[in-house]
C-alpha cells in the first residue's frame, strides 16, 4: 500500500500499478504519464461570478497582477495561457510576475499584509495554513456557487479539504504534483538493471535502489569525469517522501510538532548515511537535477512539474517510477498550487480575477503540459490528459 505525506499525515494507497506509462520510449504521452502518476495520491490526498452587474468598463483595461513562482518551463505554458486570456478579453489585462520560490513567500507576506500585494496570488497547500495567518487572503467560497460556478464535487475531497477552513474557502486548487523517481534508462541498461525483456527497470526497493546506486557510479581517473549513481535534489523534499515511508509525522495528536519521532530520525538517517558514506555528490558540486540532465547523475528523486525540462532534450532516455520503498512502506510527498484572490481589491477586480480564475481551472488541461496533474477529475478523464 502507498502512503503520502500531506500537511499532517498519511493514508493509504489503493494501487500499485502507478508508472507504467512514464517510459519514454519512442512515443511518449506526459498525460498518460501523468495520469498515472496522480495514482500515487488519488487515495490519499495531499494535501459565483459577482452578480452585483459590475461589469468593466471597454473604455479602460482592469490591470490585474498575478504573482507565483513559476520560474521555470511552467512559468512559460502559464504565459501563453495568460496571453490567450487576454486576447479573449479585451476589457482586463493580466500581467504576471515570476518571484522564485526561494523568496516568493517572503516577498508576498511582506506586500499583502501592507496591501500592496498582487490582486491573485499562487500558495503551496502546504503553506497555506501560514499564509492565511497574515489575513490577506479572500474568501472564495462564491467561486464555487452561482451560474459560473466551479463544481466542488469536481475535486477530491481531500483536496479540497486543504483549501476549505469551515465554511471559507481560501482558493481553487490548480494541480497536484507529487515526487517520484527518475532514472536514465540508457545507464541502467549499461549497469544490466533489466527485467526480462532486457528493458531498463528502476528499483523498487532498498536493496535495489542501493545496488543500483553503486552499480551505477563510476570511478574514474579524473573527479570530474565522475558518474554518480543517485543525487539529491531539493533536500527537503526528498526528506519529506520518505518520512511517510517510516511512518513519521509533522504534527502529534495535539497539533504539536513531532520532528524528532523515532521514525522522522530513521528517514533522515538513511539521507545522512548516503553523504557520510560519499555515494552522493557534495552540496556545493550543485549536481542533482541538473546533473541528471547533463547525464553525470543516473538517479533522482523529484517532482512531476520537471517533466517539461525532460522533454525539451532530444538525446536522453529516462524513466520514471515512484520512490523506492526505503521504509516499511511505499510513499513519497505531494502538494498543490492553489489560486488566490487579495482582500481589499475593487469589485471590477474582483470581477476580472474571478473570470481568470476560472478560466485557468477550465482550462488546467493545457497547465498539464507543464508537467502537472490537473486537480480537477474531469480535466483528467479528458481525452487529452490519457
Amino acid at each position: 500500500m502507498m502512503a503520502v505525506t500531506t500537511l499532517g499525515g498519511t493514508e493509504p494507497e489503493p494501487s500499485s500499478e502507478v508508472f507504467a506509462a512514464m517510459r519514454r520510449q519512442g512515443s511518449f504521452s506526459i498525460h498518460a504519464m501523468l495520469g498515472t502518476l496522480f495514482l500515487i495520491v488519488l487515495g490519499t490526498g495531499i494535501f459565483r461570478a459577482i452578480d452585483n452587474g459590475l461589469v468593466a468598463s471597454s473604455a479602460s483595461k482592469v490591470q490585474i497582477s498575478f504573482w507565483n513562482g513559476f520560474t521555470g518551463p511552467d512559468g512559460i505554458v502559464m504565459l501563453s495561457m495568460i496571453e490567450r486570456f487576454n486576447k479573449a478579453n479585451p476589457d482586463i489585462n493580466v500581467s504576471m510576475q515570476r518571484i522564485p520560490w526561494a523568496t516568493y513567500y517572503n516577498k508576498l507576506t511582506v506586500a499583502g499584509t501592507d496591501g500592496r500585494g498582487p490582486h491573485l496570488f499562487v500558495v503551496h497547500a502546504s503553506t497555506l495554513p501560514r499564509i492565511r495567518r497574515a489575513g490577506f487572503i479572500s474568501n472564495s467560497a462564491n467561486l464555487y456557487s452561482g451560474p459560473d460556478a466551479i463544481n466542488s464535487d469536481d475535486f477530491d475531497p481531500y483536496v479540497l479539504d486543504q483549501v476549505r477552513f469551515g465554511d471559507v474557502y481560501d482558493g481553487v486548487p490548480l494541480d497536484i504534483h507529487p515526487q517520484g523517481l527518475y532514472c536514465n534508462a540508457e545507464m541502467l541498461r549499461k549497469a544490466g538493471i533489466v527485467d526480462a525483456d532486457g528493458k531498463p527497470r528502476a528499483p523498487r526497493n532498498k536493496k535495489e535502489f542501493m545496488d543500483a546506486l553503486r552499480a551505477m557510479t563510476t570511478q574514474p581517473k579524473e573527479a570530474n569525469d565522475k558518474i554518480w549513481g543517485y543525487a539529491l535534489t531539493n533536500w527537503g523534499s526528498n526528506i519529506r517522501s520518505l518520512i511517510p515511508q517510516f511512518g513519521g509525522r509533522y504534527l502529534d495528536e495535539d497539533g504539536n510538532a513531532d520532528l524528532n519521532s523515532p521514525e522522522n530520525i530513521e528517514a533522515l538517517e538513511f539521507l545522512g548515511s548516503l553523504t557520510k558514506s560519499k555515494l552522493v555528490p557534495p552540496p556545493e558540486n550543485g549536481l542533482g537535477w541538473f546533473g541528471y540532465r547533463q547525464k553525470k547523475v543516473a538517479m533522482v528523486w523529484d517532482g512531476v512539474f520537471m517533466l517539461g525540462d525532460l522533454l525539451r532534450l532530444n538525446d536522453m532516455e529516462y524513466i520514471g517510477a515512484p520512490v523506492p520503498t526505503i521504509g516499511k512502506q511505499p510513499g513519497t510527498m505531494a502538494d498543490s498550487h492553489v489560486l488566490c484572490i487579495r482582500k481589499g481589491i475593487r469589485n471590477d477586480q474582483r470581477f476580472a480575477v474571478e473570470k481568470f480564475v476560472r478560466f485557468v481551472s477550465d482550462n488546467s488541461l493545457e497547465w498539464a503540459g507543464a508537467g502537472q496533474v490537473p486537480a480537477r477529475k474531469s480535466i483528467r478523464a479528458m481525452p487529452g490528459f490519457a
